[in-house]
């Protein structure tokens, strides 16, 4: 049933229980539990009553995300874990987008950089910073054009790294207007076709990152110890 769903469109109706059960050879009970296995896995709809049936559907990101943070948190991930896998992904995810002639992401991209710019004279909180993050590398996992690449950063960025960038930048403006200099010089670099120097740039204010975080991932490790 499962590769039946994934070869149809999403919503496409594979019909009712009893044409469901003649096709496949199944009891009731084990097509109903079969039922509530692809519904975990968001594969499935079940719907009740006149016109009812079994509907295919497609997963969400944000639920796969979700799972997979929760999965991180059981594992009890650390803030240092989260930066360094997050530092691999951004490296990547720039260098790709430097590569990538997508005409539309590109626009997308130079209107964030005049958006960045135009914010020059504003002042920049850490919530300008975790949405504007949001809002960059939604542009740059387009141009990646790498669906493993952007699962894996939207999961990071559920599990932790909002928090972490806003505990990282609240009540630091100086940090703050430093993050969105740094980040224009990756669009840059991204704009111009320079993979390099878009790699350099996203390792170089990872760096800068990981230093602003230390003290937190020190207060982290002290307090499981204790």
């Amino acid at each position: 049933m499962r590769d039946e769903i994934l070869a149809l469109p999403d919503g496409a109706p594979l019909g009712s229980e009893e044409e469901l059960l003649a096709r496949y050879g199944l009891s009731r009970p084990t097509l109903r539990q079969t039922a509530r296995i692809l519904e975990q896995e968001q594969l499935l709809v079940v719907r009740r009553g006149n016109g009812g049936g079994y509907y295919g559907r497609r997963p969400d990101i944000g639920a796969v995300t979700q799972a997979a943070a929760l999965y991180l948190r059981l594992r009890q991930t650390t803030v240092r874990d989260v930066l360094d896998a997050f530092q691999l992904v951004n490296v990547e995810a720039a260098r790709l987008a430097a590569l990538t002639d997508t005409v539309d992401a590109r626009l997308d991209l130079a209107e964030f950089r005049q958006h960045l710019v135009d914010r020059r004279e504003v002042t920049y909180l850490a919530a300008d910073v975790v949405r504007d993050e949001v809002a960059l590398y939604a542009i740059l996992m387009r141009m990646a054009g790498n669906p493993a690449l952007e699962l894996f950063h939207r999961t990071l960025f559920e599990f932790g790294q909002r928090d972490a960038n806003l505990r990282v930048f609240q009540g630091h403006p100086d940090r703050c207007a430093h993050w969105r200099t740094g980040r224009l010089r990756i669009v840059d670099a991204i704009l111009a076709r320079d993979p390099e120097m878009a790699v350099l740039l996203a390792r170089r204010q990872n760096r800068l990152m990981l230093d602003w975080v230390s003290p937190e991932v020190e207060r982290e490790s002290i307090a499981a110890r204790d």
